[in-house]
């Protein structure tokens, strides 16, 4: 199913929100993109998920799978957009 850039972000800008206010709940205190965490570990965050989404996807039908996994790459998205939040985000 494909969407546009605009839905892309959006759907980026409500996983950051989330991350931001699920990590308040949990008593941290900046939000995700400004707590402190180190590159090497944001990347171990997303891998941890990319590893997850393989999973799924080895394991069940794609019927289920591929939306499970289209909420993972969002999840994984919106991680290295508060990697980059955090450490600096360089254009090509």
């Amino acid at each position: 199913m494909k969407t546009t850039r605009e839905a892309v972000y959006a759907a980026l800008d409500s996983e950051r929100a989330y991350q931001d206010a699920l990590w308040h709940q949990r008593g941290e205190e900046e939000p995700a993109g400004r707590d402190e965490h180190s590159p090497e570990e944001w990347l171990t965050y997303i891998v941890d998920y990319v590893r997850e989404a393989q999973h799924i996807l080895s394991r069940e039908s794609y019927k289920t799978s591929y939306p499970k996994a289209a909420h993972s790459l969002r999840k994984i998205a919106a991680l290295a957009v508060a990697a980059m939040e955090q450490h600096g985000a360089p254009k090509r």
